[in-house]
């Protein structure tokens, strides 16, 4: 069956000299979904696998003894691709990863040259990321699918889940936040969870203009109108702050008047 997108898939394991069969003739199997691919970004405009970024979570870090071999491949669209196929791999054309026992794990590739399962060349397009596990015993194990696209676009837009933290006083307390930051670096901001539904009756809870240099926030304009609460509860004041580890934005601590009293703030976010 073919794809309208393009494969990415992750195996974990370590660099050994092994000659695997592609038929499991053994009683042994690996546990059920090992591994969960929290992200997948693309994080600069590089139009190859140099400045990709996945975050894996092993979630039975107990098995570890039960893993062979790990590799990263991606594989073009309209091709598909199975676990049968992992031994017909030609070197070159995946990327092998040592194997940790941490919960979590950053994936970096940084390789210009890295190609596809195919032997082509990663450029810019849609892409669907798995974890494939290659076991002990002939056994195999696919991850969920997880969606990446590479193209060019400025570095940090996209969707953001985070937390306003107020100190106090009132306070403290902690609110689940969602930030959406388009392509120019406006955005907009949502109170109500973290899932970019506002707390007001409005499209959102506050707007938002962020200016950079480099990965420090040079300003960040924070516009709050909240149709439908006490009048609307204005306020507005421009912050600065960060990003860190690529994907965190990090506003620095602020005093925040609004309706609800004059309180100390802390924000911050993560890329989802």
């Amino acid at each position: 069956m073919c794809r309208m997108k393009a494969t990415m898939i992750i195996v974990v394991g370590a660099l050994l000299a092994c000659t695997w069969s592609c038929k499991d003739n053994s009683s042994f199997h690996l546990p059920d979904n090992l591994f969960k691919i929290s992200k997948a970004l693309d994080i600069g405009n590089s139009n190859n696998a140099t400045d990709l970024r996945f975050d894996l979570e092993f979630l039975a870090p107990g098995s570890i003894n039960d893993i062979q071999e790990v590799r990263l491949l991606m594989v073009k669209s309209p091709n598909s691709f199975t676990l049968a196929q992992i031994d017909g791999l030609k070197t070159g054309n995946f990327l092998v990863i040592a194997p940790s026992s941490v919960s979590k794990q950053v994936i970096k590739p940084g390789a210009a040259d890295l190609k596809d399962a195919d032997g082509g060349t990663i450029s810019n397009g849609a892409y669907t990321v798995y974890v494939a596990v290659l076991g002990k015993e002939n056994s195999r194990q696919l991850s969920a699918a997880k969606d990446i696209t590479l193209s060019d676009k400025p570095i940090y837009a996209g969707d953001y889940i985070g937390t306003w933290q107020d100190l106090g006083p009132p306070g403290p307390a902690v609110f689940p936040m969602s930030l959406r930051i388009a392509d120019n670096y406006t955005g907009q901001m949502f109170y109500a969870n973290p899932n970019f539904t506002p707390f007001g009756t409005g499209a959102q809870d506050a707007l938002t203009t962020m200016t950079l240099n480099g990965t420090m926030i040079a300003s960040f304009e924070l516009d709050q109108f909240i149709p439908g609460y006490k009048g609307g509860c204005k306020a507005k004041k421009t912050l600065t702050g960060h990003f860190e580890d690529d994907i965190n934005l990090v506003l620095d601590t602020f005093d925040w008047p609004d309706c609800d009293g004059t309180r100390e703030v802390k924000l911050r976010f993560e890329r989802k």
